[in-house]
C-alpha cells in the first residue's frame, strides 16, 4: 500500500474538522480528495504531509507508520496552492534548493535539474526568476521543485486553482501525462469535480470532514452511495423524484404521483424495500432519451411530459420538464430543441437510475 489512513480525526478546539476517515491507496493511484469550500480537504492533506498532526488515528505511508512523524521524515513533496517559489532565486536554483540542503553535490544538482526541466519542457526558462513567468510557467517549476526529490507520494494543494479556464485544461492534461509517465502515486485536493474525474484513479467525496465515498469516478458517477454523492457528481444535477417503493406481482416498481412504473431491471445495493417506504428515484440528465431505440434490449420507464423550460449551453440545450408536479431535467442536442409548453415522449434508462431510502438517504 502507498498510502493507508485509518480512523483519521482531526480537531481545531472544540471544532471537529475531520471525523473517522478511511482511505486506502495502492502504488501509482491518483487519489483526488474532492469536495466543496471547508470540507476538510485541505487539513486532511496537511495531516498526511505532516504539516498537521492528527487528533487521532494513524497514518502509512509505503507501510511505515508516519503518524508521530515530523514532516521532514516522510518523503513526501507537496505542490502549494501559490505554488511558494523563493522570488530571489532562479527557476534552476528553486527546484534544486532542497537538493542544496540535503548537501547533494553541485554536479549531481545539475543533472536532477536537467532531467526534471526536460520532463517538463522548461530547460529554457531555468535562468529566468519567478516574476518572469506566466502561471503555468510557475506551476511547472513548482511541480518539478517536488519532482526532483523523487519522492513516495506527490501532495497537491489545489494546484490548478490560480489558472485561467484554457490553461487549467492544458495543465489536467499534462499532469495526467506526468502521473502515468512517472509512475508514482499522487494525492490532489480539488473542488473541481472535472479534475478528479478526468485525473484519478480513485476518488474520496468528502463533506463536513467524513468521507461520503470512497471509489473510482466511474463508480461515484453510475453508482453513488447515497443522495450527497449523487448531486454533487455530474456537471448536470442529478434529477430526484420522490415516491413510493411497491411489489407489483413480486416485481419492484415506484410510484410516483398517481402511476406505477417498473424499475425489474434495477440492481439493488442490499435487500429490497419493503411495499410502501418512502424512496427517490435518481435519475442524471444523460440517461433521458427521445429515442426508444437508443435503449433497444434495455428496460425503460416511457412518459409523455410537457416541457417547461429550456435552457441552451452551446452545442446542448438544458429542458426541464414536469413529472407528476416534480421537475425533470434532461440535456439533448441544441440543434433539436423542443418548444416550451409542448409534450416530449420520453425514455428512463433504469439500469441506471438510482434508488434511495427517503430517510437515510442512502443508495438501496
Amino acid at each position: 500500500m502507498s498510502l493507508e489512513l485509518t480512523n483519521i480525526q482531526k480537531k481545531f478546539g472544540s471544532v471537529e474538522v475531520l471525523n473517522d476517515v478511511n482511505i486506502t491507496i495502492d502504488d501509482g493511484d491518483f487519489l483526488v480528495l474532492l469536495g466543496a469550500s471547508g470540507c476538510g480537504k485541505s487539513t486532511l492533506l496537511n495531516c498526511i504531509a505532516g504539516l498537521e498532526d492528527t487528533t487521532k488515528g494513524r497514518i502509512k505511508i509505503k507501510g511505515k507508520d508516519v503518524t508521530g512523524s515530523d514532516a521532514s521524515e516522510r518523503n513526501v513533496a507537496m505542490v502549494f496552492q501559490s505554488y511558494a517559489l523563493y522570488p530571489t532565486m532562479s527557476v534552476a536554483r528553486n527546484i534544486s534548493f532542497c537538493l542544496e540542503c540535503q548537501g547533494v553535490k553541485k554536479a549531481e544538482r545539475k543533472a536532477a535539474v536537467d532531467k526534471v526541466a526536460e520532463l517538463l519542457r522548461i530547460t529554457d526558462l531555468l535562468d529566468r526568476k519567478p516574476s518572469q513567468l506566466s502561471g503555468g510557467q510557475r506551476q511547472r517549476v513548482a511541480i518539478g521543485r517536488a519532482l526532483v526529490r523523487n519522492p513516495d507520494i506527490f501532495l497537491l494543494d489545489e494546484p490548478m486553482s490560480n489558472l485561467d479556464a484554457k490553461l487549467r485544461n492544458q495543465m489536467r492534461t499534462e499532469l495526467r501525462d506526468l502521473h502515468k509517465q512517472l509512475g508514482a502515486t499522487f494525492v490532489l485536493v480539488t473542488h473541481d469535480q472535472i479534475e478528479a474525474m478526468s485525473m484519478a484513479t480513485k476518488v474520496a467525496v468528502l463533506d463536513q470532514g467524513r468521507v461520503q465515498q470512497f471509489g473510482t469516478p466511474f463508480e461515484l458517477f453510475h453508482k453513488p452511495e447515497n443522495m450527497f454523492v449523487a448531486a454533487f457528481i455530474g456537471l448536470t444535477k442529478m434529477n430526484f423524484l420522490a415516491g413510493t417503493f411497491e411489489l407489483i406481482d413480486a416485481k419492484p416498481h415506484v410510484r410516483i404521483g398517481g402511476n406505477d412504473y417498473s424499475i425489474e431491471n434495477y440492481a439493488f445495493a442490499g435487500e429490497i424495500p419493503e411495499t410502501g417506504r418512502k424512496i427517490v428515484l435518481g435519475v442524471r440528465p444523460e440517461n433521458i432519451y427521445r429515442q426508444r431505440e437508443r435503449l433497444e434490449g434495455a428496460q425503460y420507464i416511457e412518459v409523455d411530459l410537457p416541457v417547461v423550460s429550456t435552457e441552451l449551453t452551446g452545442g446542448d440545450v438544458n429542458v426541464v420538464f414536469d413529472f407528476e408536479g416534480q421537475f425533470l431535467q434532461s440535456r439533448f442536442r441544441s440543434t433539436r430543441t423542443p418548444e416550451p409548453g409542448s409534450i416530449q415522449r420520453l425514455f428512463l434508462d433504469v439500469a441506471h437510475c438510482s434508488v434511495f431510502d427517503s430517510e437515510t438517504q442512502k443508495r438501496v
